[in-house]
């Protein structure tokens, strides 16, 4: 497979590169366990800064050429970027796809194909899922929700605390979210029972939340600081570029007081958010 991509003319081809970098990147064990090769290929001669800044933003190992004559994108016409290239172990070209925000998934779904791991219906399937219509009791809690997070904008928590109230006690299936947000809504009151309780049940429901595992972290420092720090080390090491690890982290460090770890962590969810929003 071959990434062509190019990012230094337009902000948008960056933004794309850096995207099509990174969802690759997260697909690299599929690959790998496919024994596909992955390689990229720069067209348009970026300049070093450049394309340094996208691998180091998308976090990418994949293999880098350069066509240093624009071969490529001259004489082949390769205009379109980020682009993709699936190549058959006789070095034929099977498919090819330019860019389109589901351009990662059509590039899984096409292996998946080509492999005879499923057929194109099913892709096509996976890709476009039909809509299943909500029930009234879930439009119902749905609702609630919206409200919630209206209130919560407003700054009216304890508003809030009783939309989310209402919308489990409709549609108590309504998700691991909800739980959360209402335990989290609980700890900001400083109503920590219920903010255990709520969060324990989100967990089991969304044991992947990062805002759970962080609210959590927040009633463990009310007893004991360390115990909440040491939890978002451990959180860090899997989501270092969360910028609400970092931030609640150095409350934590600004408690102990550690004022010069509590700056550091501050500066770096700063400097997150800050990417964050160039990206979007």
């Amino acid at each position: 497979m071959i990434l062509f991509w190019g990012g230094a003319d337009q902000p948008a081809k960056k933004e794309r590169s850096i995207k099509a970098f990174t969802s690759l990147q997260d697909l690299m064990p599929f690959f790998e366990q496919r024994k596909i090769a992955v390689i990229s290929v720069n067209v348009q001669e970026d300049p070093a800064a450049v394309i340094e800044e996208i691998v180091t933003q998308s976090k990418s190992a994949v293999p880098m050429y350069i066509d240093s004559g624009k071969t490529l994108y001259g004489d082949l016409g390769i205009f379109v970027m980020p682009a993709l290239l699936l190549i058959d172990k006789d070095g034929k070209v099977v498919t090819g796809m330019g860019y389109s925000h589901d351009i990662i998934d059509r590039l899984k779904g096409e292996c998946e194909i080509l492999l005879g791991e499923k057929n194109r219906e099913q892709v096509e399937e996976a890709l476009r899922p039909k809509v299943v219509d909500k029930s009234p009791e879930e439009k119902s809690a749905l609702r609630f929700v919206g409200m919630a997070q209206v209130l919560i904008k407003r700054g009216q928590n304890d508003g809030a605390i009783r939309e989310y109230q209402e919308a489990i006690k409709v549609y108590p299936a309504i998700g691991g979210d909800a739980y959360i947000e209402l335990g989290c809504l609980y700890l900001d009151i400083g109503n920590f029972d219920e903010a255990d309780k709520m969060l324990e049940k989100g967990l089991k429901m969304t044991p992947g939340s990062l805002r759970g595992q962080i609210c959590s972290a927040r009633i463990l420092a009310q007893d004991n600081v360390q115990d909440g720090i040491s939890e978002l080390e451990s959180l860090l090491l899997r989501k270092s570029q969360s910028p609400d690890i970092h931030y609640v982290l150095g409350t934590f460090y600004e408690k102990l007081p550690n004022v010069d770890k509590a700056a550091k962590e501050y500066r770096k969810a700063y400097e997150l958010l800050e990417r964050q929003s160039s990206m979007e």
